[in-house]
């Protein structure tokens, strides 16, 4: 049942009374209760003393000003208008031609680059933003890198690099290869021995006497692990000559592009170039081109 004001006053009379009979039969209540009075008077008269000792008044934010923005920095109209601005910049991409001197190059080099991009980076990033600016970058990035090595091959005698060089490495391949198959074969390869991963793993083994490339390892069957560690390893060594330093002096942007270059592009590349069939394919259809071709000339000779 809620109270009313009677019942309230009737309630401080009896108090009152009380009060006064008990400090008549312990007259040193009187004290705490004086105590407790004066307690009360001090803090509050403190309380109004110090509110209006501090105050400073209601026209003091006019007159002492502070310079710092009531915020964050970037909140301010200025600001947030330039950041907006930068941020259009970034957005806006004007892709860099490779090879001026013909156009049409330029523009297969930037239609290769568009599908490496589209199949390598947007097919994952797409599910991270839409936002363009990554993919921008990473296209950015991948011209800046053919740009310096366009300048490079400019540099070096492509001629002398393939006769002096390549050639060498594969003579002596082929010819390390050739002593591995007539040691299980037999010297005239004619050792009756049925084609098999076991017949292709002893080859390897007696190749050099199993001193294979960092890449090849007989110790496991699927080596896709090795060659990317071995992918990484070579382009972690030719990133900072191909791309500027400001661009891998963070950490976790070196890595991501060590890891798209090494994993997401040259290692299918390689996985492809390793197969025997492409090359079969690639002289087959050589081949039929060029007899195509040698056929229709003899057609339309007088």
């Amino acid at each position: 049942m809620a109270l009313k004001g009677r019942d309230l006053i009737l309630a401080g009379l009896a108090a009152f009374v009380g009060w006064g009979y008990a400090t008549h039969w312990l007259p040193s209540l009187r004290v705490a209760g004086h105590a407790f009075v004066a307690g009360v008077v001090v803090a509050v008269v403190a309380l109004l003393a110090t509110i209006a000792l501090t105050s400073r008044g209601s026209a003091y934010g006019q007159i002492r000003r502070s310079r710092r923005p009531k915020g964050v920095a970037f909140f301010r109209r200025d600001v947030w208008q330039r950041e907006l601005r930068a941020l259009d910049r970034r957005r806006r991409y004007d892709k860099e031609p490779l090879y001026d001197e013909s156009p049409k190059v330029s523009r297969a080099l930037d239609d290769l680059l568009e599908l490496i991009t589209r199949d390598f980076v947007r097919s994952w990033y797409s599910g991270i933003s839409r936002d363009p600016v990554f993919p921008n970058e990473v296209d950015r990035a991948v011209r800046c890198a053919l740009l310096n090595i366009r300048d490079r091959l400019f540099e070096v005698d492509l001629v002398e690099v393939l006769t002096i060089r390549l050639v060498p490495i594969l003579t002596a391949h082929f010819r390390d290869f050739y002593d591995a198959e007539r040691s299980v074969r037999g010297r005239k390869l004619n050792r009756a021995v049925t084609e098999s991963e076991e017949l292709d793993l002893a080859i390897a083994s007696k190749y050099r006497d199993g001193k294979l490339h960092p890449a090849a390892s007989l110790a496991y069957s699927n080596t896709k692990t090795e060659q990317q560690e071995y992918l990484r390893k070579i382009v972690t060594r030719i990133l900072p000559r191909v791309l500027p330093g400001k661009l891998l002096a963070s950490r976790p942007v070196a890595t991501v592009i060590r890891e798209i270059v090494s994993c997401a592009v040259l290692s299918p590349v390689m996985q492809i170039l390793s197969d025997p069939d492409t090359w079969n394919q690639v002289m087959e259809n050589y081949v039929r081109t060029r007899f195509r071709y040698s056929c229709e000339s003899h057609t339309y000779m007088p």
